[in-house]
């Protein structure tokens, strides 16, 4: 990490007179963690998706700038499902306009000269080096377009992540578009709690998350939530970063 974030964030901590395992128990992140965004030790055991959440997580709470830290953030921001999809749909088109090369004209050119070959040596020499002749253009031009298929998939792939490891643009590919979903809702005091899908108003949940208590919801579709204490919740998103809602009666939308 650089630009001494890490002295930062303990700056701003110890300025606010909290401690890391108060703060570790308000947003539900294990303390050894926040020690290490502290201590700018990033290489903890956990996927980057995490890595990057409890950043996030303890900027907010801090109430540090999130555009600005989450710009200075050491671990890079991984591939949506958004630009995921688009580059597959760019890679599709290339491959499909490479299927609809037409060969035909190469092949009746091939037929004709079956048709006219003679009984003679000469001939049939002739024929068998025009065949080869017409296999040769055929495997050069083939070889051609599938490397021209080739580098279009890479340039796409560089433009969409150019700083995403493969290993993690593998698992993205795997995801499918539309799944069902999972969020976590926690407390760290009494909570009254509405949960509603957008698209039909039909309720998930309703009633009261107690104070260290969690409530898991699962959905297909953008749902709403509802709350009375804001400043008590903490919800853990699908993609594993957090969210905390504004103090007070609000509401929140989720995709």
């Amino acid at each position: 990490m650089s630009e001494n974030l890490g002295s930062l964030f303990a700056e701003v901590r110890q300025r606010k007179g909290l401690s890391v395992e108060e703060i570790a128990e308000a947003i539900h992140i294990k303390a050894e963690y926040l020690e290490a965004i502290e201590n700018e030790e990033f290489d903890f055991n956990l996927p980057d998706i995490y890595r990057r959440g409890f950043y996030k997580s303890y900027a907010d709470f801090l109430g540090l700038d999130r555009d600005e830290m989450m710009a200075k953030c050491p671990v890079k921001p991984f591939e949506t499902l958004e630009s995921s999809r688009k580059r597959r749909e760019m890679v599709s088109q290339v491959a499909k306009k490479t299927q609809e090369v037409n060969f035909d004209p190469l092949k009746t050119s091939f037929s004709d000269d079956v048709d006219k070959v003679g009984d003679s040596r000469e001939e049939s020499e002739s024929l068998i080096k025009n065949k080869a002749m017409v296999m040769k253009t055929v495997g050069i031009v083939g070889g051609a377009i599938l490397l021209v298929a080739l580098l279009l998939y890479l340039i796409v792939g560089i433009i969409s992540h150019p700083h995403q490891p493969s290993k993690k643009i593998a698992e993205l590919e795997n995801i499918a578009e539309f799944v069902e979903k999972k969020i976590i809702i926690r407390a760290s005091g009494d909570v009254k709690v509405m949960v509603r899908s957008e698209e039909d108003k039909a309720k998930l949940f309703s009633g009261t998350v107690q104070k260290g208590g969690e409530q898991v919801i699962t959905y297909k579709v953008p749902i709403q939530i509802f709350f009375d204490r804001g400043e008590f919740l903490v919800i853990e998103l699908a993609n594993g970063e957090f969210l905390h809602p504004d103090s007070g009666r609000g509401g929140v939308r989720i995709k």
